[in-house]
């Protein structure tokens, strides 16, 4: 193709720019208008995905990352597994998890660095293709890397898998383009597939880019097409395989539609569902990070708008292709067009709901490798329209456009760079398109922001528009125990929120906690083993379904502690262990029940093995608990080295510091007793435990006027506490101030009339007082 001629009276578009800086000129346009994503936090998917995947936490093996797992660290044979199969991105969390820990910005910043590369790899592209003048090519590939449907693919880091499948795909093409080599292709298809399900199409296009622009007669098609074409079924079968060969299975929520009961309904939505995200793609006015539940309405008619103009477009569509393929193999312009047709169309019908129900209705990410086709075919009517009118002042009407087009762009997509830094912001901009979705994930983040009132609100505007929504329900029982401590409401809550989704493991380990709390043991215990019985293998966070599983039979295990059912509570506690596996979060603390129980029973043998398993996990409370068994046995020389090491672990704990001046009296250290109780007291001068013990040493030590103002201190914190008037009363009669100990008395007795021991010593305090009188 002839390049147009510079001149005066024809300007070239963009062509004073030399073309040696191209690339760099669309390497740092992307870069401009996509800086503040690295100031961005982890939002949304993010977190399920990295934040807490033990895969990506290094809590798994490498070998269940790249075998068994899938993209959101739940084993993929499950049902309820998305069977998304994403090794290559799983492990790019993991690297950068090891080298720098959770920091947002470098996670952030290669995702940008993926764009930035393939915003140039768009270029090369738009220029082997041979169809626009450079400078067109410049605009097409800079149109792309600030497009703003291609935000959510940047910003959200989950969305580095189709930017790393993208990366791949354009890679190969263009390297096919230039050098072909059917190895190097085929081992670009698989890096891609790894990357994400959609890099599947990479060999259909590379076979359909031979097929256009290739003899079919040569023997190097004959050969080349076949292996693509075998390679093609033999990795379709192995990802497959991974699957078990089976489909994913999703919730009515991620994609109403697909579980609409009428076929009609189904099929007129997804055939209108292209069409919406070609629009999304023309004209990103309205974006949102999530377009289920009912964002987008059905189509339940033949007689509805949106159908019809799906019929027009696919009409259009097909008689383009038609008109094409009439005389593709005579002009390359043609060959060309119908190879970018392909790249814009081939990628959707993976996620489109055509062939298989996917987690979602529509989706902005899956965009991305649609939207290079889009701006290269964007390109091209710029360069028609460039030859067709190529007066200098026609010409500088089309570089106003393509300036104005690029500006707007700009504009809008550094707008949603803006979003997607937190997620209040996120959830903020969806609150016109995806209402429901917005309020619910509102509460969540007011609720972590301790806007209690605010969250609450959001949350019961999610529930108006859809009252089954089990998490919105589960939220505010939590919510309303943090705020109100209202108990009843809460109950009501996560009642609400079971009605809705009867295998809610942690809204029936809360729910058992609080009715527990209210005396209602049995119903506690029934919820308890409610939880413990859901295998929750159909639910898509089957990780987080067997933490809370783990965190309940640990419950279970204390309340059957504190009922002093020690030898149930042992196999309750190693339940807890089994479930939770080793990186269960309360290990430490399940170690030490279970050494508490066996030392309750009586087997100390078995107490020490389990309290020095809780030790060997610095578990600060399994040091005090050894250290009081070893007094016990008279084994008081070993003591100090475990007050020593937990001094180190927690010097500031007043807890701490309360267990080693108990330990240190009951070796009878008094001095250090007193010593260690009075740092405690420092750390925290309303600390009862400690107020109590300081107060009772010095009892002991005869110290009486002194352990008063202790008695009286703890009274003051506890002026409701039968047992501190108590306490307080027997002080006072010590120090001989009878009519004041004899009000303390009283007072413990209208309190807890059954408190034997005030009553004992108030008969003795009369009996004083009496002889007193009579003397």
């Amino acid at each position: 193709m002839k390049k147009a001629k510079k001149g005066p009276n024809n300007p070239v578009l963009l062509s004073n720019i030399p073309e040696c800086y191209h690339y760099l000129l669309v390497a740092l346009f992307a870069g401009f208008v996509y800086s503040n994503t690295l100031k961005a936090d982890f939002v949304y998917d993010d977190r399920p995905a990295i934040l807490t995947n033990d895969d990506v936490l290094g809590r798994s093996s490498w070998r269940s990352l790249l075998t068994t797992n899938d993209f959101w660290g739940n084993p993929i044979g499950l049902e309820g597994s998305h069977k998304s199969y994403r090794p290559l991105i799983t492990a790019s969390f993991c690297l950068q998890f090891i080298l720098h820990g959770l920091k947002a910005e470098l996670f952030h910043g290669v995702n940008l660095i993926c764009h930035v590369i393939n915003s140039m790899l768009v270029l090369r592209l738009a220029r082997q293709l041979r169809i626009m003048e450079n400078g067109v090519s410049l605009f097409s590939s800079i149109l792309f890397s600030c497009h703003p449907i291609t935000s959510e693919a940047v910003c959200s880091i989950v969305g580095r898998a189709d930017l790393s499948a993208t990366m791949w795909i354009l890679l190969a093409l263009t390297t096919h383009i230039s050098n072909p080599n059917c190895i190097r292709a085929i081992s670009f298809a698989v890096f891609a597939i790894l990357s994400k399900e959609t890099g599947i199409i990479l060999i259909p296009l590379i076979v359909c880019y031979d097929v256009l622009f290739k003899s079919i007669s040569t023997k190097q098609f004959r050969k080349d097409v076949p292996n693509y074409l075998v390679s093609l079924a033999v990795i379709c079968y192995l990802r497959l395989s991974i699957n078990n060969f089976q489909s994913p299975k999703f919730s009515k929520n991620d994609n109403p539609i697909a579980h609409d009961s009428s076929i009609l309904t189904r099929t007129l939505t997804f055939l209108y569902l292209p069409i919406f995200h070609a629009n999304l793609i023309a004209f990103p006015k309205t974006l949102s990070f999530d377009w289920s539940m009912d964002a987008i309405p059905r189509v339940e008619s033949i007689l509805d708008s949106r159908f019809v103009l799906s019929v027009i477009c696919y009409s259009a569509l097909f008689k383009i292709i038609g008109i094409l393929i009439m005389d593709f193999k005579n002009t390359h312009q043609n060959q060309v067009l119908l190879f970018l047709i392909a790249l814009l169309t081939t990628p959707h019908i993976l996620s489109s709901n055509l062939l298989t129900y996917v987690g979602f209705v529509a989706a902005e990410r899956i965009l991305y490798l649609n939207t290079v086709a889009y701006c290269i075919l964007i390109g091209f009517g710029v360069e028609v329209a460039r030859k067709k009118f190529s007066t200098c002042t026609e010409s500088k009407w089309i570089l106003s456009f393509v300036i104005l087009i690029l500006s707007i762009f700009s504009y809008k997509t550094m707008q949603r760079v803006d979003d997607w830094k937190t997620e209040e912001s996120l959830f903020k901009s969806a609150l016109l398109v995806n209402p429901t979705k917005a309020h619910m994930n509102l509460g969540y983040v007011f609720t972590t922001q301790k806007k209690f009132e605010l969250a609450k609100y959001h949350y019961q505007e999610a529930l108006k528009s859809k009252g089954n929504l089990a998490d919105a329900w589960y939220n505010l029982g939590i919510l309303v125990s943090k705020s109100s401590n209202s108990t009843q409401e809460a109950i009501h809550y996560y009642q609400k929120a079971l009605q809705s989704r009867s295998n809610f493991a942690a809204a029936h380990l809360n729910l058992a906690l609080l009715l527990h709390d209210v005396g209602l043991h049995q119903k506690a215990f029934s919820h308890l083993d409610e939880c413990l019985q859901k295998s929750g293998e159909n639910l898509k966070s089957y990780r987080n379904h067997q933490r809370t599983q783990a965190t309940c039979a640990y419950n279970k295990g204390r309340l059957l502690q504190k009922s002093k059912e020690f030898h149930v509570a042992i196999d309750t506690f190693k339940l807890a262990l089994n479930i939770g596996g080793k990186h269960f979060e309360h290990t430490s603390s399940v170690l030490n029940s279970i050494g508490t129980c066996y030392n309750e029973i009586g087997d100390v043998e078995s107490a020490e093995k389990y309290f020095e398993a809780a030790i060997s996990e610095n578990h600060v409370n399994s040091y005090l608990t050894m250290a009081h068994l070893k007094i016990q046995q008279n084994r008081s020389y070993e003591v100090e080295g475990l007050l020593r090491k937990v001094m180190t672990l927690a010097p500031d704990s007043v807890t701490v510091l309360q267990n080693i001046a108990l330990a240190e009296y009951h070796m009878q250290n008094y001095n250090r007793s007193l010593l260690f109780y009075r740092k405690a007291l420092s750390v925290d001068a309303k600390h009862v435990e400690s107020l109590h013990g300081i107060a009772n040493l010095l009892q002991e030590t005869q110290n009486y006027s002194e352990s008063e103002e202790f008695y009286r201190k703890i009274l003051e914190i506890q002026p409701h506490s039968y047992s501190a008037h108590a306490n307080y009363g027997a002080i006072l009669h010590l120090n001989q101030k009878y009519d004041l100990a004899l009000k303390a008395y009283d007072t413990a007795l209208i309190l807890n009339p059954n408190d034997d021991v005030a009553r004992e010593n108030r008969e003795k305090l009369i009996r004083i007082l009496r002889r007193k009188h009579n003397f």
